[in-house]
């Protein structure tokens, strides 16, 4: 029940977001004909085939607006079985054939370009440990591999251990991850170790830090041990319950 809870206060949070991003778009929707785009206002349809911006304002629009009406259907649901748990990208491929011929980028939230383009350091230290490889990537265990695969899955944009400045500190966490769709941020940390007191110690350092920069556990701070690798439907249960 606190999980439900959770969410859909989640939910609302999210609403109050979409409402205000939904001001600063433009008025109408898109459509396509013959491979040629068309905004269309009050009946009035004008070509935008070469406006690539607005093509991005619309798609996102509409995402958006489909994003809220699922959001309030579920904080109106009786049951948890009523919910609507389609992902981002489900509702996206659900859209109109105008939405389904442009890059599944043209629906992210504004400032994911910025992210993706701003390079965080990655940590360098003991990169002979990183043996378990996905998808061109090198991972320190294999429990961080898994995780980076059902991140993948899910269509999140993650970076793995980056080094950056947050508050007066520089931290570098396992994962660094990124909702694209509404611009979440999530800091997800992977403990191991915990029978060996030193990495104990520096684990509850670690959190103490990341709670004290103003990161909230289970809300856009994740911490993982080894039981929760044992079955990928627990890793997956954190990533719906608090990134989607």
């Amino acid at each position: 029940m606190k999980n439900m809870t959770n969410i859909l206060n989640n939910h609302v949070k999210e609403i109050e977001q979409i409402d205000k991003e939904l001001l600063t778009l433009p008025k109408g929707y898109l459509v396509e004909k013959r491979s040629y785009y068309y905004h269309v206002v009050k009946e009035v349809q004008t070509g935008i085939t070469k406006n690539t911006e607005l093509i991005q304002q619309l798609c996102r629009k509409r995402y958006l607006l489909v994003r809220k009406k699922q959001l309030e259907n579920n904080i109106s649901a009786t049951s948890v079985s009523d919910l609507d748990t389609r992902t981002s990208k489900e509702l996206i491929t659900a859209l109109p054939n105008a939405y389904q011929t442009v890059p599944i980028s043209y629906f992210y939230h504004p400032s994911i370009k910025a992210w993706l383009a701003k390079r965080q350091t990655k940590n360098t230290l003991y990169l002979e440990s990183a043996i378990y490889s996905y998808n061109g990537m090198n991972f320190r265990s294999m429990a961080e591999r898994i995780i980076a695969e059902q991140l993948d899955k899910n269509d999140l944009l993650f970076q793995y251990e980056p080094r950056f400045d947050l508050g007066n500190k520089q931290v570098s966490p396992d994962f660094l991850v990124k909702n694209p769709f509404n611009a979440k941020t999530i800091i997800w940390e992977h403990f191991g170790a915990l029978n060996q007191e030193k990495y104990a110690d520096a684990m509850n350092d670690k959190m103490d830090t990341y709670i004290n920069l103003g990161f909230t556990p289970f809300e856009n701070l994740i911490a993982t041990y080894q039981y929760h690798i044992r079955k990928t439907e627990r890793i997956q249960e954190l990533i719906e319950q608090i990134i989607l």
